[in-house]
């Protein structure tokens, strides 16, 4: 069990959540391993096999805490979060901004800084390197990129499929790079959601859901409705306005710190579970204490030292602002 601050991520077999007097307990089998307020506890997210009692689903919904199940592939399974009524204006008008003008203007600015924070993190990696291969894929990202800024905005659902178009051609380039950035010996060839044998995206996979969890525990606390995205279509049981957040926050979050426990050997192609595919216990335990580490990082943006995690809610804000206030949705981007 990982343990950030206001954060549970708890992990394996044979866990269990009670509740005691205003606690929050966990347990593994009959052993109490974990016991904290449920008022100083933000989220839970669960990765493993185990239950919750009836009494502790009730304490943690009074309490306003999210729970968030992952699976051992690193995908978000569901969410299960208090009732709220406060927001059906701004829920009117985001299923109203999915279909319009401004939503699509939201969906290009997000896909603008997704090839933005994509080229700066190549661009970073190759600084030693210069791998000439690499120097010319940022150069052709870049050309996208230029494209992509004079698309004309109008409310046509053709031009929606230019920007996933471009979006695709970029992630291309990106991982190709990415590819000849890392160790030979991971043997990573390019981003795969359901990996063979392949640490690297069954590392990213989780790193994903991890990131994925706190940022549409965000979405939530804004009244925002997480399945209502702007660039990614409304699928059943997707989160689409999760999957178009979380672009602005991969590279520095996910990719980076993926690559970086790769290049110490803390975890590496020996840390497959080959039962599932997917990354071992103890090579999770190791990512996710990395990522939550990063997650609560300062950085120096814009004027002030803020964490990722600070961001991520400032993004949500903005959302609001530019859904039903005056504002104009600038996405995150952070050059390395």
């Amino acid at each position: 069990m990982v343990c950030g601050i206001m954060k549970l991520i708890i992990e394996g077999y044979n866990k269990s959540i009670h509740k005691k007097d205003n606690q929050i307990v966990v347990k593994e089998k009959d052993e109490l391993i974990y016991k904290i307020p449920a008022d100083d506890i933000d989220d839970i997210t669960i990765v493993g096999k185990g239950y919750i009692t009836f009494d502790a689903l009730s304490l943690l919904s009074r309490n306003n805490v999210n729970l968030i199940t992952v699976n051992y592939f690193g995908q978000v399974e569901y969410i299960l979060e208090t009732p709220n009524q406060k927001y059906v204006q701004l829920k009117k008008e985001q299923y109203r901004s999915s279909d319009n003008e401004k939503g699509l203007k939201i969906a290009i600015e997000i896909v603008k800084t997704k090839i933005k924070n994509q080229k700066s993190t190549i661009k970073t990696l190759n600084k030693n390197k210069k791998i000439k291969k690499v120097k010319e894929n940022e150069n052709k990202i870049k050309e996208y990129l230029i494209e992509l800024e004079k698309l004309e905005i109008r409310d046509d659902s053709s031009i929606k499929n230019v920007i996933m178009g471009i979006e695709g051609k970029v992630s291309v380039l990106y991982w190709d790079s990415i590819s000849m950035l890392l160790p030979e010996s991971v043997n990573f060839k390019n981003r795969n959601q359901k990996p063979e044998n392949d640490v690297v995206n069954a590392m990213l996979n989780y790193g994903y859901a991890i990131l994925a969890s706190q940022i549409t525990k965000s979405i939530l606390l804004h009244g925002l409705d997480a399945y209502c995205g702007f660039l990614h279509a409304d699928r059943y049981k997707r989160t689409s306005l999760t999957y178009d957040l979380i672009e602005e926050f991969r590279q520095q979050i996910v990719d980076k710190t993926v690559i970086k426990l790769i290049n110490y050997k803390q975890i590496d192609e020996d840390s497959i579970d080959h039962r599932n595919n997917a990354l071992n216990l103890e090579s999770r335990k190791i990512l996710a204490a990395a990522i939550m580490d990063k997650l609560h990082s300062e950085i120096s943006y814009g004027d002030e030292k803020v964490s990722y995690l600070e961001i991520i809610d400032n993004q949500c804000s903005v959302l609001v602002d530019t859904l039903i206030g005056d504002g104009e949705y600038e996405g995150f981007y952070l050059q390395w």
